[in-house]
């Protein structure tokens, strides 16, 4: 049998042991006095807005043509600031955008007679169109497929069809 002395030091060993422990489950399962406020509002939920699908309009379409043969041709941009909606300008006053530093991503098109397109969405007031382009000869780049946004801005007679968006649609290289 141990000694009543070691049989103490054991017990006392076991009673700070638990207490240690009582006081680490308090600081990790005890109240949060430092939990941020919920907000709730009074205001009724914000319901998105419901696209109708539609055909892309001729309209549409002349736009996207206009936009890669100036805009991302950097040929006539100052026919393409008008092609493009405020998102693409990316604040650009019409004087910085005349520089060719602008957000649109550039690419050096051959003629632009037949570009392969494809409709992904088209509703009554936007479109996204993928464009296949190819590039000129000896210009060092590979054909390439571009996402193409376009919305509808204003309203009635003076509604009009612009550029809003405009991004390479790269694939992943995968290792062999």
């Amino acid at each position: 049998m141990a000694a009543p002395r070691t049989r103490r030091r054991v017990a006392w060993l076991l009673a700070g042991g638990a207490v240690g422990a009582a006081v680490a489950l308090l600081f990790v399962f005890g109240p949060n006095k430092n939990a941020p406020e919920v907000h709730t509002s009074t205001l009724p939920a914000q319901q998105p807005e419901r696209q109708v699908k539609a055909p892309l309009p001729r309209e549409a379409r002349r736009v996207a043509v206009r936009f890669v043969q100036t805009a991302v041709a950097r040929e006539n941009l100052e026919e393409a600031w008008t092609l493009v909606g405020p998102n693409l300008r990316g604040g650009l006053t019409r004087k910085e955008w005349l520089t060719g530093d602008n957000p649109v991503v550039p690419y050096p098109i051959d003629k632009l007679d037949i570009a392969p397109y494809k409709v992904d969405e088209s509703y009554e007031t936007s479109a996204l169109i993928e464009v296949a382009l190819l590039p000129r000869k000896g210009a060092g780049v590979r054909a390439q497929v571009f996402f193409l946004g376009l919305v509808k801005v204003g309203s009635g007679s003076r509604a009009r069809w612009v550029v809003d968006n405009w991004v390479p649609r790269a694939s992943a290289v995968v290792p062999r």
